[in-house]
């Protein structure tokens, strides 16, 4: 497939996208609702209403994008976790928004950075077994999901395994939220 060289980081984006695994997309849902939130406080230092306002009704529709894909029947405690976090997510926006405050952005960017990395560390754990050159060869997989840990994600939308960080209280193969 060809795209033009008119855009080259609109076409590297979207190769992006379509060869990353269903965790990778969630990090990049992650990832730009951060940088988002990140160009509304420079918007904010600058004085720059537009700027400030732009950038949060992006990060507001990432947000509502992740939320709107979560399963409850299939993610159980998982998926109602992130709803919250979702929930806590919008208000701190439109209280930041109201307040002209980056102190309550920066909060956020520090949380939804926390639990961004969660999921970066689900989407390359390292698969169990041994590492013989086949193995090595092999293309690799999204991790499968366990019995505790089922996805909250519908299906057609991100899933995973498990949105949590590997939790050394607990047996091995248990998550955690640390957000």
């Amino acid at each position: 497939m060809r795209y033009p060289m008119k855009h080259p980081a609109s076409a590297y984006r979207q190769l992006s996208v379509q060869g990353a695994t269903p965790l990778g997309l969630v990090v990049m849902l992650y990832d730009g609702a951060i940088a988002a939130l990140q160009r509304a406080v420079n918007a904010i230092e600058a004085g720059d209403i537009g700027q400030k306002c732009a950038n949060l009704n992006r990060a507001q529709a990432i947000i509502s994008q992740l939320e709107g894909t979560l399963n409850f029947d299939a993610g159980g405690e998982v998926a109602r976790t992130l709803k919250s976090l979702y929930v806590y997510t919008r208000a701190q926006i439109l209280k930041a928004n109201l307040q002209n405050s980056a102190p309550v952005l920066c909060a956020l960017i520090a949380k939804l950075s926390s639990v961004r990395e969660a999921w970066y560390e689900a989407d390359h754990k390292p698969s169990p077994g041994p590492q013989t050159p086949a193995a090595m060869d092999s293309s690799p997989q999204p991790p499968s999901p366990t019995p505790s840990a089922p996805p909250p994600y519908r299906s057609g939308a991100p899933t995973a395994d498990s949105t949590y960080a590997p939790s050394s209280a607990r047996e091995p193969g248990s998550w955690r939220v640390s957000a």
